[in-house]
């Protein structure tokens, strides 16, 4: 990078094809519209697809324009966001039919030739091998940047004790699939570019090379799921689920990248195919949430994770379990996702999707029996929040579902509520008797011993944040059974906590892990409020990282402008993020 004048000129072609790019994308083409599914039947001699009818439908590419009223665009243009991410690309899981993706970078293969991968983590191109070998080493690189800074910033609750396997399986994996490799590097990417712009003035050219990095890897990136979705046909059970899980990782870990970099356009269509995938995973261990298992006892989720190999050691210690990267891996895009299905429901005015399956994963006394999850140690907030917020959103859609027909039991209605309400109370009561008692280290990871500082921040703000959500999840209920009362003694007394909570999260950049909870208190705050939340956003920085929290804010700016308008027999949390014309990810 020594300014020559090569050198700008390559700056000056990638800055005129991320100016075309962008052009392109507030062009809003329909073959822009969104990450599209296109789940195409395998039904070629002796190849049969692991998917039903039902999820080829739900997957498969609309041959007409998105419409407008549909459940992520109702209105609005989404599209006319500036993140760097693809297009379009059509998920297609076929017999070996040919690949149905759009590209708009291929320009910057001028070769014409696609990138490889050797197993080892090594991307090569048909260049010189000087050229090669620097570009594999940038590429390490970016990969070690992203596990060293950027996964941590993302999760940073996410502290998987040293004798579980710690996060080592973000490096395996990324190092052993083709698909997590990319899809990581586009993360890194991602972040780099934004911290180089957000540098002082020059590094013009290394801005540039962060930039074309990205361009490419998304290219390369939806390359790689295409070819692993195709790749995955009727073979062994143990084969299927371990292929299938690693394809689930990429799609979420790829829905990641878009949330963080603010393009909500692709998201329901990365969520509809991971959640396709996940249920696949489950069908294949012998688990169908929609039958019951009435044949016979039903598979433990610890009983799926045994079919994805063996632990790397065997120790049983403190109810902890040893995972291979797989298993890992899993279990963390399992919570990740799990969660994204719940607050997505919470907007759309659906029961969560997945909701069959939160008996058998989620934990709700903090125990690992059976390996079910604990979301507290992965996303920051204890389960039976989460569970809870999941009950209400089914709530409100069996509410509305029975008032349309006119067989609404008001009475029903409440008891139902009364029952959320008291799971949530005495649940926040507990933590109450929780936050005196003394708070110890596991013994094993001794490096933990000699930082006490990080133990008492990271369990003091998970439970800020567990409170921020119990008191979101107070309010909602109340939305949903009693409507939009502003002024309710129990609408303004749980705004007020929740503010207060959140002006007592230890980092700014903390209010990335309660984002939902943030615009549903927002939503309902009063005038004299709306100046405190809004220095919550504005201390982000760069706030480029931190897509879902500038939209909630989006959101909660539009309420407040039709405050004095809203109806309030009609006006519910689903319509205030209507406001924005379609359904962000509020995570």
């Amino acid at each position: 990078m020594d300014g020559g004048a090569g050198q700008m000129a390559k700056a000056e072609e990638v800055k005129e094809e991320v100016k075309r790019a962008a052009a392109r994308r507030r062009r809003g083409a329909q073959s822009m519209d969104a990450l599209e599914t296109n789940v195409a039947p395998a039904q070629a001699e002796g190849n049969a697809t692991p998917f039903s009818d039902t999820e080829v439908d739900m997957l498969r590419l609309p041959s007409q324009p998105r419409d407008p009223a549909s459940r992520m665009h109702v209105g609005g243009d989404p599209s006319s966001c500036s993140s760097p991410t693809h297009p379009s690309l059509a998920y297609t899981w076929s017999d070996g039919g040919s690949a149905s993706i759009s590209h708009f970078n291929a320009s910057h293969n001028s070769a014409g030739t696609t990138p490889s991968y050797n197993g080892l983590g090594t991307l090569f191109a048909d260049s010189s091998g000087g050229q090669a070998s620097a570009d594999e080493e940038i590429d390490r690189r970016f990969i070690v940047f992203y596990f060293d800074h950027f996964f941590p910033f993302l999760f940073p609750f996410y502290r998987p004790p040293l004798l579980e396997g710690g996060r080592s399986w973000v490096m395996e994996l990324a190092v052993r699939n083709k698909a997590m490799w990319h899809t990581t590097l586009c993360l890194s990417s991602y972040f780099m570019s934004v911290a180089l712009d957000n540098t002082a003035s020059g590094h013009e050219f290394c801005k540039t090379l962060a930039w074309e990095r990205l361009l490419r890897q998304t290219d390369v990136t939806f390359r790689m799921l295409q070819r692993d979705l195709e790749g995955v046909t009727s073979s062994a059970a143990q084969d299927l689920i371990i292929e299938t899980s690693r394809i689930m990782g990429s799609v979420i870990q790829l829905l990641k990248f878009e949330v963080s970099a603010g393009n909500f356009e692709n998201c329901q269509t990365h969520l509809d195919a991971a959640i396709v995938l996940f249920t696949q995973i489950f069908r294949a261990a012998g688990y169908d949430a929609n039958d019951g298992n009435e044949d016979g006892e039903s598979p433990t989720f610890h009983d799926i994770l045994s079919q994805m190999g063996d632990p790397p050691w065997t120790m049983e210690l403190q109810q902890r379990r040893a995972w291979n990267s797989d298993q890992a891996a899993f279990r963390f895009f399992s919570v990740l996702l799990l969660l994204d299905d719940i607050v997505t429901s919470t907007c759309l005015e659906e029961p969560p999707r997945l909701q069959n399956y939160h008996a058998l994963l989620l934990s709700t006394n903090g125990s690992d029996g059976n390996a079910s999850l604990s979301l507290e140690t992965f996303v920051g907030c204890e389960s039976w929040v989460i569970l809870q917020v999941g009950q209400i959103a089914a709530l409100d859609a069996w509410k509305k579902s029975l008032r349309k027909t006119g067989q609404l039991d008001t009475m029903e209605l409440v008891a139902r509520a009364v029952e959320i309400k008291q799971t949530l109370v005495e649940n926040l009561a507990s933590l109450d008797v929780a936050a005196h008692a003394p708070r110890t280290p596991n013994p094993v990871d001794m490096f933990m011993l000699y930082n006490n500082h990080a133990l008492s921040t990271l369990g003091d703000s998970s439970t800020v944040v567990t409170r921020i959500w119990a008191h979101a999840a107070l309010i909602y209920l109340s939305v949903v059974v009693s409507g939009w009362q502003p002024g309710s003694s129990t609408i303004r007394e749980n705004v007020a906590r929740a503010i207060e909570l959140l002006s007592r999260l230890p980092a700014p950049a903390l209010l990335r892990t309660v984002v939902w909870p943030f615009c549903i208190v927002g939503c309902l705050a009063n005038p004299d409020e709306e100046c405190l939340l809004r220095s919550m956003v504005q201390a982000l920085a760069p706030l480029r990282l931190f897509g879902a929290t500038q939209k909630a804010l989006e959101i909660m700016e539009n309420v407040w402008k039709r405050r004095d308008a809203i109806d309030v027999n009609t006006w519910d949390f689903a319509a205030c993020v209507r406001t924005l014309g379609y359904v962000p990810l509020l995570v």
